[in-house]
């Protein structure tokens, strides 16, 4: 600045050789005019505060004699003058920050004493599929071997499609003492008065229904999603149809219950615990489960409508009433005691086809 007020150098050359500009320069000479060379030192600060080794040694005591305290709750009582992010920064150094929380109330583990003394049965929320949508998982557990007994995906989370899951798990390995769920309207009514399908059907079946209060007590099923969504779901989202999908999700399925190593069962696969239920369906019994009843009226266009799908009717029955049985996966449409067409149900993963009579 004093080469500069002397005429020893031009501004041009003080801006070069400073690398400013020369409003910099004119703002440096009218702080050396104010105050001298002390007016060119640079009087900014930050709120940056080095925390002291001594200080540093107490925040991970303190985080050591309590593993639920907080970043705040340790700088209010240590009484240090920093933001509570410094004290987190500290922990992470030292590598305090996921530490586990003692339970405020315990948790009571609980596992069926033997195979198909409970099931359990949910339905996944919705999954992406890139090149195919959104898709739902609806799954049935064994509690105590974690055996999975029947699941699909599904585009849709009707009641039409639990019962055919529920099935599937009937027909192959038999009935179970008891079933968990939550209270979903596919699983439980939510009216004064009726019940759902599944109740009715359960309670048919002498099969105890006890409903979850709270997600963590179908711990073991949501546990399965998210290793499903882990371990499946990410490893197939290149497919572009749902057949090539559920032919991968059948290979899983197979690896899992026969193959996959179970932390929980100490090691051991799923189907060396599960044993298949004494208790098969009687020919009632089936009736019951395989024939699903609904009236329904044909429209204009020679069709109805099936939970969300459209089944073709000889045009002569337009504007009458017909009744639906559903019975496996086969759809029978019947007026006055005739047949007047059968299809493949058009569930989200199969494509409907007429059959004949």
């Amino acid at each position: 600045m004093q080469g500069i007020l002397t005429g020893e150098t031009t501004k041009q050359e003080a801006a070069s050789t400073l690398g400013v500009t020369l409003r910099s320069i004119n703002r440096y000479l009218r702080r050396f005019g104010e105050a001298g060379p002390e007016g060119l030192y640079d009087g900014r600060h930050s709120n940056y505060r080095k925390i002291e080794v001594e200080a540093e040694g107490q925040i991970v005591q303190a985080k050591l004699e309590g593993p639920h305290r907080s970043s705040r709750f340790i700088r209010d009582l240590l009484q240090i003058p920093v933001h509570e992010d410094t004290i987190r920064r500290m922990l992470i150094k030292h590598h305090l920050e996921r530490t586990s929380l003692p339970p405020v109330k315990p948790i009571q583990r609980f596992e069926a004493a033997e195979s198909n003394d409970l099931w359990q049965i949910d339905i996944q929320g919705k999954v992406h599929f890139p090149l195919i949508g959104d898709l739902l998982l609806i799954l049935v557990k064994d509690d105590h071997s974690r055996f999975l007994l029947a699941e699909r995906w599904f585009f849709h989370q009707y009641k039409i499609n639990v019962l055919m899951v529920l099935h599937e798990a009937f027909m192959q390995w038999g009935l179970p003492r008891a079933i968990l769920s939550d209270k979903g309207s596919q699983f439980k009514a939510h009216h004064l008065h009726g019940e759902a399908e599944y109740q009715y059907l359960l309670k048919r079946l002498e099969i105890e229904l006890i409903y979850g209060r709270k997600p963590r007590t179908k711990g073991k099923i949501e546990n399965q999603f998210r290793f499903v969504q882990r371990d499946f779901v990410l490893e197939n989202l290149h497919h572009s149809e749902m057949e090539a999908l559920n032919v991968a999700w059948g290979k899983w399925m197979e690896w899992y219950n026969w193959q996959h190593r179970h932390k929980g069962l100490n090691g051991e696969c799923p189907a060396d615990r599960y044993v298949r239920s004494l208790r098969r369906p009687t020919e009632e019994d089936l009736e019951l489960l395989l024939i699903h009843e609904e009236p329904r009226k044909v429209m204009r266009t020679g069709c109805i409508s099936y939970y969300g799908q459209f089944y073709r009717v000889p045009d002569r029955y337009i504007g009458r009433r017909v009744w639906t049985l559903l019975k496996g996966d086969t759809l029978t449409i019947e007026c006055g005691r005739e047949v007047i067409g059968r299809y493949k149900v058009k569930t989200d993963y199969l494509k409907a086809f007429p059959q004949d009579n």
